[in-house]
């Protein structure tokens, strides 16, 4: 039988310069109404000079702060490191004082926040691991070519994390579901030499993938805790665009508040957005306890992945 784990905490941390819809008039032929209209997206955060190490540091102590845990393992989710060496879960170690403890990084696109809880799960059901750090930080506007209008649109920078404990099991994590369709591999580039370096996709059938994994996921979740309803469920998915969620909302026939989204503040920050989007809603008081969460991502690769926390 598995050891129940719980969500101890979870920190967050955005880039203060604010990128709007109005400043991207100036920059290129786009407008409020467009963009506002095909994302749902008013403002994003730039990171500028500050690295991924440094969000990925700013949201894990945010997340540790007045827990009093020392975490024994840590997990360092991003797809946008400025450095392969030292790694990114070395770097936040060292800057948390936390030297000692087992550290490794993950990249999974944007379905990075969950996969990181599922490894973390798994670890901590071995007895060794009792407290668990997950971070997700993506600087994306480093990979966005600003004078593209279709890309340039959408991504913003920031981190969250997460503290996973078997020791204080409130808010526990009840399932996973991960995968990962490698026939849809290139649709997502980011990163590559020469022209692969700024991010580009496949939109439509990126688009279409993502509908249909939100849709399987939730109606998958719903059937495996036996849920008859949704009266006490909140969705949670990555924050890409909102004509996805509303297309997912549409094709499960439950209404769009169903959806937790902040996606008009941050745009889409990949691994970072689903942490951004938990933090807040906890903070606002949004879940009561028995309410059930499903943690859903999507994104490159094609990958996907969804976690059940029961608050």
């Amino acid at each position: 039988m598995d050891k129940p784990v719980g969500i101890v905490a979870a920190g967050s941390y955005v880039p203060e310069k604010r990128l709007t819809n109005a400043d991207l008039e100036k920059m290129v032929a786009t407008s409020d109404e467009w963009i506002t209209t095909r994302t749902g997206i008013k403002e994003r955060r730039i990171a500028g000079a500050e690295l991924v190490a440094d969000l990925a540091t700013a949201a894990s102590r945010n997340c540790l702060n007045g827990t009093g845990i020392r975490p024994d393992f840590l997990i360092a989710s991003s797809g946008t490191t400025e450095r392969k060496f030292p790694y990114l879960g070395s770097i936040i170690a060292n800057r948390l004082q936390l030297t000692g403890l087992g550290a490794l990084d993950l990249n999974a696109g944007c379905s990075g926040l969950v996969y990181s809880m599922a490894v973390a799960y798994g670890l901590m059901q071995t007895g060794t691991y009792h407290n668990v750090l997950i971070t997700a930080a993506e600087k994306m506007t480093d990979y966005v070519d600003f004078s593209d209008r279709s890309s340039c649109i959408l991504f913003g920078d920031g981190a969250s994390a997460l503290l996973l404990s078997t020791q204080q099991t409130d808010h526990q994590i009840l399932t996973f579901e991960l995968g990962t369709d490698a026939t849809g591999y290139d649709q997502v580039v980011m990163g590559g030499p020469d022209a692969d370096f700024y991010f580009r996709q496949e939109g439509r059938s990126v688009f279409k993938f993502a509908v249909n994994k939100v849709e399987e996921l939730v109606t998958l979740f719903k059937e495996r805790l036996g849920l008859r309803d949704y009266k006490r469920l909140h969705i949670i998915p990555h924050q890409a665009n909102i004509r996805i969620i509303e297309a997912a909302a549409d094709k499960l026939k439950i209404p769009l508040d169903k959806f937790v989204c902040n996606i008009h503040k941050y745009g889409n920050t990949s691994s970072a957005s689903i942490g951004l989007v938990l933090q807040e809603g906890w903070q606002e008081g949004r879940f009561q306890t028995g309410d059930f969460l499903f943690l859903i991502g999507f994104g490159a690769g094609l990958s996907w992945a969804g976690a059940v926390v029961r608050w």
